[in-house]
């Protein structure tokens, strides 16, 4: 497992600074919880993203730009449009 957690942590940093479409599946205090697009839920990696002022329910896809990751987490800010 500490092999995995190592090569997530790597791959995950790969995103940091780029835009990916992630879709909402949950609120969570002041998060919504999402996965990338390609990404299956409760198995891959969750992407985090500040709740600021927006208004999104389950389903809804956004844009995200990652500007933070962890071994299994990737953290983001909805772009606006």
């Amino acid at each position: 497992m500490e092999v995995q957690k190592k090569i997530s942590t790597k791959n995950n940093a790969l995103y940091v600074g780029s835009t990916q479409k992630v879709i909402i599946d949950s609120e969570e205090g002041d998060y919504f919880i999402g996965r990338g697009t390609m990404d299956a839920p409760e198995v891959d990696c969750e992407v985090i993203i500040d709740r600021e002022d927006h208004d999104l329910v389950p389903g809804d896809m956004v844009n995200v730009l990652i500007y933070d990751s962890a071994e299994y987490d990737l953290f983001g800010k909805i772009e606006r449009d």
